[in-house]
């Protein structure tokens, strides 16, 4: 069974089986050790021994009613970022509630469900204290563009002799899309085309040109918050959109077609689509507007979007549907071609995209 299969069956026995017990290497020992005394105490009948036993059995006993106790009236939530970048570092918070009246809390792990697979970070909590809220944040780190499923959260105490491992399942979802990651390569020298020489164009952003005035939507910037117009009209906040200069406008066309179903055609495709997110971050650093084109032909400069739209647009790019598409043409003078298949009808420059890189383990 192959990986991702065994994620789903995992996932499925979850949904069904919210709560596990498992045993750590001195449970092990502690149980097999406990078994021998059993035995030793049946077959002699020496009553020393089956006190022996009677205190082993008690306390594995006493370890599931203390770690039931830590898990029991519990709730838990996550704060993630919406969006990431491959191989970059972002911070993920995780809270636990303890909804119980008088009992604490102690000994307890939190650990992220990711794609199906536990994430291989923990995140451990000494004592949350009775009706107590207790939050903590782990360094997460993804290494595959697209979208990142947060399927719930696991939460799991070895409380109090460290003997079990009892776990327990909340189903929470939650999706971080992940940015293709940059690479060292350098932007290509512009034909003249795409240059200053192609006139300012306005686009919504931080400028000095007022667009409009709109309500305040969630993830905006409180700063951006238009007082005067809010307090005037009395009703919610209201945020103060303004436009931006740009340079200029500049096509990329990228051919996302793997050549071949082999890892490492695939892998090519993926290091074109770095490059591709690489030299959008960097245009639009310098106030180019950036468009992108992946089939057929481009719209030209009228196309022109948001550097976090592409980026999120090159974080769903699947290639193997591009396989059958036609190849990517781009209509804008000043065009950058990335990959063997992708054209321009004007004046363009074709980057050099560096190697593959291994993919991580």
């Amino acid at each position: 069974m192959t990986v991702a299969g065994r994620g789903k069956r995992r996932k499925r026995w979850r949904h069904v089986f919210p709560r596990g017990l498992s045993f750590t290497r001195e449970g092990r020992v502690y149980v097999i050790v406990t078994l021998g005394v059993g035995f030793a105490a049946v077959n002699t009948g020496n009553n020393l021994l089956y006190l022996v036993l009677g205190m082993m059995l008690g306390l594995i006993v006493i370890s599931g009613v203390l770690s039931e106790i830590a898990l029991r009236g519990v709730s838990v939530r996550r704060l993630l970022a919406r969006r990431a970048e491959e191989g970059v570092v972002f911070p993920v918070e995780l809270t636990l509630r303890n909804e119980k009246r008088r009992a604490a809390s102690f000994s307890v792990e939190l650990r992220d469900e990711i794609d199906g697979t536990p994430f291989q970070r923990r995140r451990f909590l000494l004592r949350v204290g009775p009706a107590e809220e207790r939050s903590i944040a782990y360094r997460c780190e993804l290494h595959r563009r697209g979208p990142a499923v947060f399927d719930g959260i696991i939460v799991s105490t070895r409380f109090p002799f460290g003997l079990f491992e009892k776990t327990r399942y909340f189903k929470l979802e939650d999706e971080a899309l992940v940015h293709p990651g940059r690479i060292d390569v350098a932007t290509p020298r512009l034909p003249q085309a795409s240059q200053e020489g192609a006139g300012a164009i306005e686009r919504r952003g931080l400028g000095q040109e007022f667009r409009e005035l709109r309500a305040m939507a969630p993830g905006d910037d409180p700063r951006r918050i238009d007082w005067r117009s809010t307090a005037r009209l009395g009703g919610e906040p209201l945020i103060r959109e303004t436009d931006r200069e740009v340079r200029g406008a500049v096509e990329i066309a990228l051919d996302a077609a793997p050549a071949a179903d082999t890892p490492a055609a695939r892998e090519e495709v993926e290091q074109r689509i770095r490059a591709a997110g690489t030299f959008a971050r960097d245009l639009a650093g310098r106030g180019f507007a950036v468009s992108l084109v992946t089939s057929g032909r481009g719209e030209g400069a009228g196309g022109a979007a948001d550097v976090s739209i592409l980026l999120d647009r090159l974080a769903r790019l699947d290639p193997r549907a591009l396989s059958a598409a036609p190849p990517p043409v781009a209509s804008a003078p000043g065009a950058i071609l990335i990959g063997p298949r992708a054209a321009a009808l004007g004046p363009s420059v074709r980057a050099a995209v560096p190697m593959a890189r291994e993919a991580p383990a």
